[in-house]
């Protein structure tokens, strides 16, 4: 059984100090991780996106990655063999800005020591079988460089080549028949949840690139300004449909999207293997809940992934952890996908839903009652909210959170009698209400739908309730839906990027969702369809 420490998508900065805490909490998760699980890790992976932009100066930026490396490597009580490819934030300006950069990834490959293998520095050849000499694992490890990408100003996709796939596979050849095929690359083969709806984040770029990506390059094309448009590696299918033909058992690890989740891909074809899909999480980032963000915004818990693999079987799990506050030292451990091996077949062995191991901060519920009561007010072509909420202390869990909420929609927000710019940080009493209002937050019809999301945006309308915190109950109360019967309610892992449906209750000319035990950063939803 090998033990493989999976960490994607560092965003390494040594300008950015506040990110140092999210560090220094990460070793001391995998060390606790490894405490935790009793086995010794015998590889380390990082897949893509060890740095946050191309144009860090080469000398500084290569030495604090190997200062953070000796770290992690301290925590895990030895040096095991490291294997490193690059994403392309380690290629492109804030990963997206061309041209393309290859400065890091050579510097980085010259300082590193021999127990530190950077793939990346023989494009345009990218695939590369490491020799079993160097990690000393039962297995076919092949490093992609999936993040090269040598031309357009714009793009934070990638290149994969069933060539380059078909010459690692030639040099594997019949070798070991009984060890699995683990694969290393930045991006994604299948999208994966939630964010790839999401639009392109484009606030940290200069202006004139803002304005083009948001306004302009969308009239052009069609959902070009949605993120998956310029996110993904070309030749991703035609990579997985090769995949199937090596009659292995095959694990794709891979960053990109800051979301842990598990594909598993069978092949219809007796002569042919499965493949699972495995995603890490920022391990380096407490990307916000929302986009639009404050500094006091809901975040998701930074992560990593530990991975069981052996000849017979694998096992791949998620480990978050808290950086800050109460929350600095919890772990939160969940299993993405187990399976075991029937030939060159994936049989999975259906996980349960619960956590595996959470720390005292992450298993106990922070507050007792979450809630919000939203009240619709229909005007023209909109619906201005009232909103009122109320948080109360759970008394069981000792000191009550300081709990801010962001708010952050269309129209205009009024707090306290006065207007207020979004997104807008609010503070909320326990056990009191907070009220306010947003002028024009919704729209009530397909039309002013389009008006606002364009012709392909979805003709429904939702109002959302985000739970900061682990809550013993969590309520969503909508007022004033047009065509109640017709609602329907949803929750949302904001971790994850599950989405589920959720039954809500109609209470005279109230609509209710209500989840008992609500993990922390679980968005409530209720939805229903606009007038035509």
């Amino acid at each position: 059984m090998s033990v493989v420490l999976h960490l994607s998508d560092l965003h390494l900065d040594p300008e950015a100090s506040d990110r140092e805490p999210i560090l220094e909490a990460l070793v001391d998760a995998v060390a606790a991780d490894r405490r935790d699980r009793g086995r010794e890790v015998d590889l380390v992976v990082v897949t893509g996106d060890i740095f946050d932009s191309a144009n860090l100066e080469p000398a500084r930026a290569t030495a604090y990655f190997m200062d953070w490396l000796d770290r992690i490597h301290e925590a895990l009580g030895e040096a095991p063999s490291t294997v490193v490819v690059p994403g392309n934030h380690d290629r492109r300006i804030r990963g997206i800005m061309g041209p393309e950069r290859n400065d890091l990834l050579v510097a980085l490959a010259r300082r590193t020591p021999p127990h530190v293998r950077v793939h990346g520095t023989r494009a345009p050849f990218l695939a590369e079988l490491v020799p079993p000499e160097f990690h000393g694992q039962p297995l076919h490890l092949v490093a992609y460089d999936s993040a090269h990408l040598p031309s357009g100003f714009l793009g934070a996709g990638g290149t994969l080549r069933t060539e380059d796939l078909l010459a690692a596979a030639a040099r594997i050849g019949d070798a070991e028949p009984d060890w699995p095929v683990l694969l290393l690359l930045h991006h994604h083969l299948i999208p994966t949840p939630v964010t790839d709806e999401d639009p392109i984040d484009a606030d940290a770029q200069p202006r004139l690139l803002q304005w083009g990506l948001e306004r302009v390059l969308p009239k052009i094309v069609a959902h070009a300004d949605r993120e998956e448009w310029m996110v993904t590696a070309l030749g991703a299918g035609s990579a997985l449909s090769m995949l199937h033909t090596l009659r292995r058992p095959v694990l794709v690890l891979h960053g990109h999207k800051h979301n842990p989740t598990a594909r598993v891909v069978q092949s219809p074809r007796d002569s042919e293997g499965d493949v699972v899909i495995c995603s890490a999480g920022s391990a380096g980032c407490a990307q916000s809940v929302r986009q639009s963000a404050t500094r006091r915004s809901a975040r998701i818990w930074p992560s990593f992934n530990v991975v069981e693999l052996s000849p017979e079987a694998l096992q791949v799990e998620a480990v978050s952890f808290g950086y800050a506050g109460k929350a600095r030292g919890a772990l939160d451990v969940r299993a993405l996908v187990c399976a075991e091996r029937d030939g060159a077949r994936w049989q999975v062995v259906p996980t349960a839903d619960e956590r595996l191991r959470l720390g005292p901060a992450a298993d106990e519920p922070r507050v007792g009652l979450d809630a919000a009561h939203v009240r619709l007010a229909a005007r023209g072509s909109v619906y201005d909210l009232h909103v009122s909420r109320t948080v109360d202390a759970d008394l069981r869990a000792g000191r009550p959170p300081h709990y801010v909420d962001t708010v952050h929609t269309d129209g205009s927000l009024m707090v306290d009698g006065e207007e207020r710019a979004m997104p807008y940080a609010l503070a909320l009493p326990l056990s009191e209400a907070r009220s306010y209002r947003i002028r024009g937050a919704l729209p009530r019809t397909v039309a002013e739908m389009r008006s606002r999301r364009g012709e392909t945006a979805a003709p429904y309308a939702t109002v959302e309730h985000l739970c900061r915190y682990k809550a013993r109950t969590a309520r969503l109360v909508v007022t004033g839906v047009p065509d109640a019967e017709a609602a329907f309610g949803s929750a949302c892992d904001a971790g994850t990027g599950l989405v589920r449906p959720v039954p809500i209750r109609r209470e005279d000319e109230h609509l209710v969702l209500e989840l008992e035990g609500c993990a922390a950063r679980t968005e409530l939803r209720i939805t229903w369809p606009l007038s035509p």
